[in-house]
């Protein structure tokens, strides 16, 4: 019995829209299966009681996606945990085949390195607590290693109060007078680096720690830590604070924070 059988092509359309725009049609059809694959695990778990009503018994899932590749795990983080979508696409199937689910239903999306299977879920009753804070590191200088992308050189110690990052080594302004340096420059020729913005983000350096600020790029900047993706909110000049082993997405280029 495959109870989302007609919703799923709805929804399956909108979802392989949205890839085929973001990610191209190749990730796309990869990212179709897994997310028809999610579907139909979950489905799998509605019970039918009395008068054939259907329930959905549990308030929490946790649906972890598994890839050795950073650049992969946060592509998943992006299509099925960002803004919820995969959640929203279980809540349309549940509406559309009249399931009832516990009040306070709420589905996470984490990604790890190892796994036996493509994606794994949890189910639980209640949330699941989140784990501790680990201790923060002593403090040291900051530092930043190219993982993704080509820059003039592989590490950067974060030394000043303010490092910018971007395409360009410098702009200027109609009258050609420079009205930014980048310390930080991911040049043109390079496909990861074509999704760096001229003027991408900086790095703030503020009562000892470092905190990543997006400057209305165009592709967008995001931590990865602890196997989920952080969006830094564009043009906010708080940004995000750094901890040790964060990976930056500028786009699709790459950077980790250390200190």
């Amino acid at each position: 019995m495959n109870l989302f059988s007609e919703i799923e092509k709805t929804i399956e359309r909108g979802f392989r829209k949205w890839t085929d725009r973001m990610l191209g049609p190749a990730d796309s059809d990869e990212f179709l299966l897994v997310h028809r694959a999610i579907l139909e695990a979950i489905e799998a778990k509605v019970q039918t009681v009395a008068r054939g009503e259907r329930v959905f018994p549990y308030s929490h899932v946790t649906v972890t996606l598994v890839s050795p590749d950073p650049d992969r795990r946060a592509l998943y983080q992006t299509a099925f945990g960002e803004a919820g979508r995969l959640e929203a696409d279980l809540r349309e199937a549940f509406e559309a085949v009249k399931c009832e689910v516990p009040r306070g239903f709420h589905l996470d999306v984490k990604t790890a390195e190892t796994g036996e299977k493509k994606f794994e879920i949890e189910y639980a009753l209640e949330p699941v607590k989140a784990p501790e804070a680990a201790p923060e590191a002593p403090k040291g200088a900051g530092r930043l290693t190219v993982v993704k992308g080509k820059t003039a050189q592989p590490e950067y110690a974060l030394e000043k109060a303010r490092t910018n990052i971007g395409r360009i080594a410098e702009l200027t302004d109609a009258e050609q007078r420079v009205v930014r340096r980048n310390d930080v420059v991911f040049e043109e020729g390079d496909e990861a680096n074509a999704t760096v913005s001229r003027r991408h983000a900086h790095i703030r350096l503020e009562a000892g720690e470092y905190r990543i600020c997006d400057d209305a790029s165009e592709y967008g900047t995001r931590v990865f830590r602890d196997g989920r993706a952080i969006d830094v909110p564009a043009g906010n000049r708080r940004g995000e604070k750094l901890r040790p082993g964060d990976e930056i997405y500028l786009g699709r280029a790459c950077l980790r924070f250390d200190r």
